[in-house]
């Protein structure tokens, strides 16, 4: 990872100079945002789902149409408008004209945004003969996931402010896609720029030009992005002059520099340290929905997981409330559906398994195990945003169904390890977590529970496979009618409660913790920030 030019002191007003903290050079007119993830890689097309993606996506770019957090509803962001076909194949984007590229130590723009970008951009990730395709890795996880070169077929330009998308197939999820914090729209004249000057074309993922409200200054590796205004902003030119992201992964770290005033918001604080964040006099707590779902899965492939009554019994076992309270310290919601509140297709009269050992007895004692049983339960023991006490949760389910007669012995392990085992079936249940990287249902449904996700190395780990349910899930995406993708989603939910190849567990909300003269933080269901309407007082 190469450094960014070496930037220079500008005196008393910015304090610049390389050498200092970055709570050192950020006063009223900006801000210091301590994160507990980072990347030196800085274009959201390549990378994996994180809150720091989605933070850095929200700030230095734009996509074509993003979702309203207030509404859920989509608005036009680099596109003004648009209109889809009536079979469903063509997707037609009106483009925003005297957009600006920003203007960077390493690149200045000539021209302003049009047609070409949009096809750049997403031409480098469907056409393996691109010249930037395999630049950084050929990699694309969020759009891997989706399959997006299946789906999309090409991108054409009309005029310099019209593009077309093409589909192979209808998919209503594309335009959830195309509002994705990972959708974000690069600089064509600049990847020719690199190539005519023989650069190093990783530059376009690690030196990016963005047009969004805040432009790339300074990058210290593992350390920190400095980030200033963009002063050509289609829209509103934000407020704060400078905005810096601070690595900062350890929880009782982060805590201790919003404390001191090194950071003025504050990602993922952990749950136990909301009631001090509260009591502190200058600092407040930001709680709100979030689309992801802590879950249990089941690996219905092998006994005695492969009888409904025993999954049935497990999820009648688990005490979702004492979840609550002794692991999110009610900063979550007990979930009934995988699909989270917060999600338009929501089922909101969805039957669930409420607690009832009694009747979890019962039915262990129909499905022929009277005296019990012994699982394994794979955990990766590590605080995330959507579980923040992994190991506690393993250890509360444990208790649970131990009052059932079931012995569970915890296995916990990295990732990389647990994976390798779930992708084998060599697990009984795995504690799992899913966070939506875009707001469409089939975001959450297709990845953990489709045929296809079991068979083509997916997320399916409870090896549960039914035709039905695929049908259900592709025909909401054959259709544009809401009212008809509600329905199969919620015929989907139904499926899940009925055979129970995983128990949703919780809902976390996404907390952030500020000082409280930080004003205007924006944030998303799914996930990050965004200070683009920010202030300091």
């Amino acid at each position: 990872m190469k450094h960014f030019p070496l930037i220079q002191c500008l005196g008393a007003v910015l304090l610049l100079l390389t050498g200092c903290t970055p709570a050192e050079t950020v006063k009223t007119s900006g801000a210091v945002y301590c994160v507990d993830s980072f990347s030196n890689h800085l274009n959201p097309q390549i990378l994996s789902s994180s809150p720091f993606v989605a933070s850095l996506s929200q700030q230095v770019y734009n996509r074509l149409i993003e979702i309203n957090p207030d509404t859920q509803r989509l608005d036009g962001a680099l596109a003004e408008n648009w209109s889809i076909s009536r079979n469903g194949l063509v997707y037609t984007f009106n483009l925003r004209r005297n957009v600006s590229f920003h203007q960077t130590a390493w690149f200045t723009p000539q021209r302003t945004f049009n047609a070409d970008d949009v096809i750049f951009s997403f031409r480098r990730i469907i056409d393996a003969s691109h010249p930037y395709h395999a630049v950084s890795g050929t990699r694309y996880p969020f759009f891997d996931n989706r399959q997006f070169s299946r789906v999309l077929q090409d991108v054409r330009k009309i005029t310099d402010y019209q593009v077309q998308f093409i589909l192979r197939h209808p998919d209503a999820s594309f335009m959830a896609t195309l509002a994705s914090d990972y959708a974000v729209i690069l600089s064509a004249e600049y990847g020719n720029y690199l190539q005519r000057q023989h650069g190093d074309l990783q530059d376009i993922d690690d030196m990016p030009v963005g047009t969004g409200p805040f432009q790339i200054l300074e990058l210290r590796p593992n350390e920190y992005l400095r980030l200033t205004r963009n002063p050509s902003y289609w829209d509103k030119t934000p407020i704060l002059e400078q905005l810096v992201f601070d690595y900062t992964p350890r929880a009782s770290k982060r805590l201790a520099k919003l404390f001191t005033g090194e950071c003025q918001v504050v990602a993922t604080p952990a749950a136990s340290q909301l009631p001090f964040i509260r009591n502190n006099p200058r600092t407040d707590v930001d709680i709100q929905s979030n689309m992801n779902t802590t879950y249990l899965a089941l690996n219905t492939h092998q006994k005695p997981l492969n009888d409904v009554r025993v999954r049935r019994a497990i999820a009648m076992a688990v005490n979702k409330d004492n979840l609550q309270h002794a692991v999110f310290y009610d900063t979550g919601e007990a979930a009934s559906s995988l699909l989270p509140p917060a999600s338009w297709a929501h089922h909101p009269n969805l039957d669930e398994y409420y607690y009832d050992p009694d009747q979890a007895k019962q039915l262990l004692k129909e499905a022929g195990y009277p005296d019990g049983l012994e699982l394994t339960l794979w955990v990766q023991p590590i605080p995330r945003t959507y579980n923040p006490d992994a190991s506690k949760t393993a250890q509360l389910l444990q208790g649970d169904l131990a009052r059932i007669g079931i012995n569970v012995r915890v296995i916990e392990t990295r990732w990389t390890v647990m994976r390798a085992n779930l992708k084998e079936g060599k697990h009984d249940m795995a504690l799992l977590a899913w966070a939506a990287d875009n707001a469409d249902p089939d975001n959450f449904l297709r990845p953990l529970l489709s045929c296809e996700a079991m068979k083509n190395g997916g997320n399916n780990y409870s090896g549960w496979c039914n035709d039905d349910f695929d049908s259900h899930l592709d025909n909401s995406l054959a259709t544009q009618r809401l009212s008809q993708r509600i329905f199969e989603y919620q015929r989907t939910q139904e499926m899940i409660y009925e055979h129970v190849p995983v128990i949703p567990l919780a809902h976390a909300l996404i907390v952030s913790a500020y000082w409280q003269n930080m004003h205007n933080i924006i944030i998303p269901p799914t996930g990050g920030v965004s200070f683009k309407k920010a202030y300091r007082e």
